[in-house]
C-alpha cells in the first residue's frame, strides 16, 4: 500500500477546517438526548452478529464525539485497521461538519425565502451564505430555528466481507447542482499533486472545497476499495457512504 507522505503538506488546512466548524457546532443543542455508549455491548453485539449499528448525532458535543470514537476504533479492531483510527475519524469529523454546515444552510435558506433547487435562488443565496450563514449560528433565534426543523445526522456501521461500511445521512438534501460540483471536485482531484489541488479544485461556490477531495486522498490510502468515497441523495436525504477494505 502506499504512503501517505504526499497529503502531509494538505493536513494543517484540512485539519484548521475541521476545528472551525466544529468550534461552530458546539454552540447547537436539541432537546432530543444524545445516544450514550455506556455500555459498548450493543455495538459489540453489532459487529459479532453482521448487523448494522446506527449512531443518532443530535448534538456534536465533546461526550458524543468520544463515543463515535470508540465505536470507530471497536469496528476497526474487527477488520485489524486501528492503524488507520486517527485519519478515518478526521474523515469522519469531515463529514459531519459538511453535514452541520449543510443543516445551517437549509435553516438560512428557508428563513430568507429562497428555494435552494431553483438555480437563481440557490445563486442568490449562496452570494450571502459564506458571509452570513455560519455567522448565524451564533444567533440563538436562528439556532432554535436548525433544531425545531428536526435536522440529523445519522451514521450507520456495518462489517461485511472483512470489511467495514460506514454511511452518514443527513436530512438536509443536497441539490443536484451540489452534487454536480461535488462530482467534479473529486473528478479534478484524480491523479494531482497538492498543488494543483491547491490552484485547480477549489470552488468559490462553495468555498475551497478541500475537504471532500482530501476525504478520497485519505480514504484511498487506507483501503483498497476502488469505491472507497461516494455521496448521492434521496428525495429526503443526502448519503455519504465511505467503504473500508484492507
Amino acid at each position: 500500500m502506499a504512503t501517505i507522505y504526499f497529503i502531509a503538506p494538505l493536513y494543517f488546512i484540512f485539519s484548521f477546517t475541521i476545528r472551525y466548524l466544529y468550534s461552530i457546532i458546539y454552540m447547537m443543542s436539541v432537546s432530543a438526548a444524545v445516544i450514550n455508549i455506556k455500555d459498548s455491548s450493543e455495538v459489540m453485539d453489532a459487529i459479532q452478529d453482521g448487523k448494522v449499528f446506527e449512531y443518532v448525532l443530535h448534538d456534536p458535543s465533546p461526550e458524543s464525539k468520544e463515543n463515535l470514537k470508540n465505536i470507530v476504533l471497536e469496528f476497526l479492531k474487527k477488520i485489524n485497521l486501528e492503524k488507520s483510527y486517527n485519519l478515518l475519524c478526521l474523515c469522519l469529523e469531515e463529514i459531519i461538519s459538511n453535514s452541520v454546515k449543510a443543516n445551517i444552510k437549509r435553516a438560512y435558506f428557508i428563513s430568507h425565502n429562497l428555494d435552494i433547487n431553483k438555480p437563481e435562488d440557490y445563486e442568490k443565496g449562496m452570494k450571502y451564505f459564506k458571509e452570513e450563514g455560519l455567522c448565524k449560528i451564533k444567533d440563538m433565534t436562528f439556532v432554535k430555528k436548525i433544531n425545531d426543523m428536526g435536522l440529523y445526522v445519522k451514521l450507520y456501521f456495518l462489517i461485511l466481507n472483512n470489511g467495514l461500511t460506514i454511511t452518514a445521512k443527513n436530512n438536509s438534501v443536497i441539490s443536484k447542482e451540489e452534487i454536480d460540483r461535488v462530482n467534479k471536485k473529486l473528478k479534478l482531484s484524480e491523479n494531482k499533486s497538492p498543488e494543483d489541488l491547491f490552484m485547480n479544485s477549489i470552488d468559490q461556490t462553495e468555498g475551497a472545497g478541500l475537504g471532500i477531495i482530501m476525504i478520497k486522498k485519505i480514504l484511498s490510502q487506507i483501503s483498497s476499495a476502488p469505491d472507497c468515497f461516494a455521496i448521492s441523495a434521496t428525495e429526503t436525504e443526502t448519503i455519504t457512504e465511505l467503504k473500508i477494505i484492507p
